[in-house]
C-alpha cells in the first residue's frame, strides 16, 4: 500500500541531502520534529509538508547511555516514541532504534544560534550560574502596584528608587522588608520584598534596585492602554529538566544536572525574548509552575544550589525586570520555602494546614490573587492546599474584586488533559477536578490555565454537572469564531516552554478536549483583552517560540463590559447617577470621596459623598474634554505636571503648573494638565 502512495507523491518531491539514507528512495529526510507514523524494512517514516520523508537514522546507539540497548533493526516494529528515539521490543525487553532522533529541546542541534550559545555557555558558567541575587518583578494587588523581590547576602535596608524621570529627579524611595532565610555555602542570605504604589497606566518609569546597601543601574518599566493589553502565558520552564537527555555534543553519556541546567537557562531566554517579540508590549508574563527541575524531595545542600542555580536561570533574562510576572508553584517548586522567598507575592492566603496551632514546618507558597485592568486573577497552589483553601481564597478574591469583566485562574496541575504522565492520577481526578470544577463553575471563571503534563490541549466550555458520573458536562467550542457569553469554563494545558520536557498523550479518548497537540517544540500563548463598544473580547493563541507561527487558537469569547471604569483603576457608580464631566470613555461621577463610572445600572439614591476628591484619588486619562476654563502656565517648569496630571483642586497640594499645554479646571476640586 505503501509503495502504490509513493509512486503517486513521488513527482511533488525534492531531492534529498546525499547524508540522507531516504534519499536513494528518491525522498527527504524528515525535519527533527517529526514523528514517526509508518516503518518498513527500508527504515522509519513520517510526514512531512503532505510527503514522505524518512526518519534520520543516529550513527551511535543512543539508547546505550540510558541503559538500554539498541535495536537489531530486523523486525523495526515501532512500539512507542517519545522525545528521546523510538523504541521497539526484543526478545520481551526494550531497546531503542538508531533510525530515530531526539526530540527535545537541544541547543547543540540549532545552527542559528550556535555563535551565542557558545559564548553563553562561557558565561554562564563563570558568571551566571551562581547569581542567587537576580530580581523578580512580580504583579501587585493591582495594577497600580508592584511587588519586588530578591536574595541579598547583606541584612541592610532594602529600597526601590521608582520614579518618572530618566535622571530619577522626582524619584521616591520605596522601603521594604529583610529577613534571614538560610545559608548555602557558608554564604548567608537574606529574603527581601518591596512595594511599589500609584502607578499610572500609558506611563514611562524607571527604577533602581538598592542591592547590599548600593544602588544598581536603571530599569525601564512601561505601562500600557487598560483597554487593549495582553498577557504572555508559559507552561513548565523547568530549568535543568533536559538532564539525563543525550545531547548530540556528548553521544555515549546523559546530560548532567548542570549541563541540563545551562542548555535550558539560554532556551528559557530565547522563549522569553521571542514571546515579547510576539507580544510587542506585553503587561504581565504568567507561569504555570515548575520555574525549576530540582524538587528536593531529598534537600541536601546540593541539590538546593542546583535548584538555586535554576532559578537563577529562570530570573536570568533581562526583559523579565521590565514586566511584572505571576507564577505558579509547581510540584518540582514544592520541597523548599526557595519560591516564596524569591517571589514577592500579593493577597497572600495561609493554608489550613499552617494554621495549626505551633505548625513549624515550611510553607512552600501562597494562594493569592490580583486584580489587573479588567481581569481578576486567582493563582492555586495545588499541592498541599484543601478545597476549603481554594473556596475562601476564590471567595475572598471575587468580594474585594465583584464587577471585573474576566476570571481566570491559574495553577500547576491539569485537570482536563490526557497526558500520558499526570493525567489520570487519583488526586488530579478525584480530588481537584472534584474540587474546582465546582468552584470554577459556580463562580464563572471564564478561563483556567494549567500545565505539569508537558503537552498542549485546550477544552470545550467545562460546566459543573451533578447529574453525571463525571461530574462534569459541557458546551462545544469553536476554533476561529467569536463564541459569544459562552457557559462554561475553558481549560487549557500549555507544554514546556524550553522543550527540556515533552511527554505524550493516553491513547483513550476524553470527551472534555476539543484539541490536543505534541508538536515537540517549545512553546508559549498569548491573551489578548479589548474593550470596544460596551463589549469586551479576550483571544487566546499558542506559538511555536522559534518560528512564531500560531500552533493552536484564536479561541475568542466575547461579553458585555460590566464596568467600563475599572481598567482605569475606579468603580463604577452604585448610589449615584450626577454626571460630573464625560469624556470618550463616558460619563463619571464622584461616590465615596473616589471617581466611579456612570453606567446604566448606576442608582439615583442619594450617595453618601461628601464629594470632595483628594489628590490620591483624582482620576487622570488620557484624554480632552470639553471644559475651556483654562489656567496657563510656566511651560520652562521642571518642577511642573505632565500632560495628564493633577494640577489643581481642593486639598490638592502638587505642583500647579504644566510643563506644556494648559492646566484645565473641572471643578472645584479636580484640574490637571492638557496639552
Amino acid at each position: 500500500m505503501k509503495r502504490i502512495i509513493i509512486l503517486t507523491f513521488m513527482a511533488a518531491y525534492v531531492k534529498a541531502a546525499t547524508d540522507c539514507w531516504a534519499t536513494d528512495k528518491g525522498f527527504n529526510c524528515c525535519s527533527d520534529n517529526i514523528m514517526p507514523v509508518f516503518n518498513d524494512t527500508d527504515g522509519f517514516w513520517g510526514v512531512e509538508k503532505d510527503n514522505w520523508c524518512g526518519i534520520k537514522r543516529r550513527d551511535y546507539c543512543w539508547a546505550k547511555s540510558k541503559d538500554y540497548p539498541c535495536c537489531s533493526g530486523k523486525s523495526k516494529n515501532m512500539e512507542l516514541v517519545d522525545m528521546d528515539g523510538i523504541w521497539g521490543l526484543e526478545n520481551g525487553s526494550w531497546c531503542g532504534y538508531k533510525e530515530s532522533v531526539s526530540r527535545w529541546n537541544d541547543r547543540e542541534k540549532i545552527d542559528k544560534t550556535k555563535k551565542d550559545w557558545n559564548s553563553f555557555k562561557s558565561k554562564w558558567d563563570k558568571d551566571y550560574k551562581n547569581n542567587f541575587e537576580r530580581l523578580s518583578v512580580f504583579v501587585g494587588e493591582d495594577e497600580s502596584m508592584l511587588n519586588f523581590g530578591w536574595y541579598s547576602t547583606t541584612d541592610k535596608k532594602p529600597y526601590i528608587l521608582f520614579g518618572t524621570t530618566k535622571d530619577m529627579s522626582d524619584a521616591q524611595i520605596y522601603n521594604g522588608t529583610n529577613v534571614y532565610y538560610k545559608t548555602l555555602n557558608g554564604k548567608k542570605y537574606y529574603s527581601n520584598k518591596v512595594t511599589v504604589t500609584d502607578i499610572k497606566r500609558n506611563s514611562i518609569y524607571y527604577y533602581q534596585r538598592n542591592l547590599n546597601g548600593k544602588l544598581e543601574s536603571k530599569v525601564q518599566f512601561k505601562t500600557y492602554d487598560p483597554y487593549n493589553f495582553n498577557f504572555i502565558f508559559v507552561g513548565d520552564p523547568q530549568i535543568g529538566g533536559s538532564n539525563s537527555r543525550v545531547s548530540i555534543l556528548n553521544k555515549d553519556r546523559t546530560l548532567t544536572i548542570p549541563e541540563g541546567t545551562r542548555n535550558d537557562a539560554f532556551n528559557w531566554n530565547v522563549t522569553v525574548i521571542n514571546s515579547f517579540k510576539k507580544a510587542r508590549n506585553p503587561s504581565i508574563l504568567l507561569s504555570t509552575g515548575d520555574q525549576v527541575d530540582t524538587d528536593c524531595y531529598d534537600n541536601t545542600e546540593e541539590n538546593n544550589i542546583y535548584q538555586e542555580n535554576q532559578y537563577s536561570g529562570f530570573l536570568l533574562p533581562e526583559l523579565m525586570r521590565k514586566i511584572p510576572t505571576a507564577l505558579t508553584l509547581g510540584n518540582h517548586d514544592a520541597y523548599t520555602e526557595n519560591f516564596r522567598h524569591h517571589f514577592h507575592t500579593p493577597n497572600p492566603y495561609k493554608p489550613g494546614y499552617a494554621r495549626v496551632k505551633n505548625y513549624n514546618d515550611y510553607i512552600p507558597a501562597y494562594n493569592y490573587y490580583f486584580r489587573y485592568n479588567n481581569v481578576l486573577v486567582v493563582v492555586l497552589e495545588t499541592n498541599f492546599n484543601s478545597c476549603d483553601d481554594f473556596s475562601n481564597t476564590i471567595n475572598e478574591a471575587i468580594k474585594k474584586h465583584p464587577n471585573t469583566d474576566w476570571r481566570i485562574a491559574m495553577f500547576h496541575h491539569d485537570i482536563y488533559s490526557n497526558g500520558k504522565t499526570h493525567s489520570n492520577d487519583s488526586y488530579i481526578k478525584s480530588t481537584l477536578r472534584k474540587c474546582l470544577t465546582k468552584l470554577f463553575d459556580e463562580n464563572k471563571f471564564d478561563l483556567v490555565l494549567n500545565g505539569h503534563d508537558h503537552v498542549y490541549s485546550a477544552s470545550h466550555f467545562i460546566k459543573y454537572d451533578s447529574s453525571k458520573s463525571s461530574g462534569y458536562s459541557y458546551n462545544i467550542i469553536k476554533k476561529g469564531e467569536v463564541q459569544k457569553n459562552p457557559k462554561g469554563t475553558l481549560y487549557i494545558t500549555a507544554n514546556c516552554s524550553t522543550g527540556s520536557k515533552l511527554y505524550t498523550f493516553l491513547s483513550e479518548y476524553r470527551d472534555y478536549l476539543f484539541y490536543y497537540d505534541q508538536p515537540y517544540i517549545p512553546t508559549f500563548g498569548i491573551l489578548d483583552f479589548k474593550a470596544v463598544n460596551g463589549k469586551v473580547q479576550l483571544s487566546i493563541n499558542t506559538y511555536d517560540v522559534e518560528t512564531l507561527n500560531v500552533v493552536d487558537g484564536p479561541y475568542i469569547i466575547e461579553k458585555t463590559q460590566k464596568c467600563w471604569s475599572l481598567p482605569q483603576g475606579y468603580p463604577c457608580c452604585k448610589n449615584t447617577n450626577e454626571v460630573f464631566f464625560t469624556d470618550e470613555y463616558g460619563s463619571w461621577g464622584v461616590e465615596n470621596d473616589n471617581w466611579c463610572g456612570i453606567t446604566k445600572n448606576s442608582s439615583s439614591k442619594a450617595s453618601n459623598s461628601s464629594v470632595k476628591v483628594t489628590k490620591t484619588t483624582a482620576r487622570t486619562t488620557t484624554t480632552t474634554r470639553t471644559n475651556n476654563n483654562y489656567n496657563y502656565s510656566n511651560n520652562n517648569n521642571n518642577n511642573c505636571a505632565d500632560n495628564y496630571q493633577p494640577c489643581g483642586g481642593q486639598n490638592y497640594t502638587g505642583p500647579t503648573c504644566c510643563k506644556s499645554g494648559k492646566c484645565v479646571r473641572y471643578n472645584e476640586y479636580y484640574s490637571q494638565c492638557e496639552p
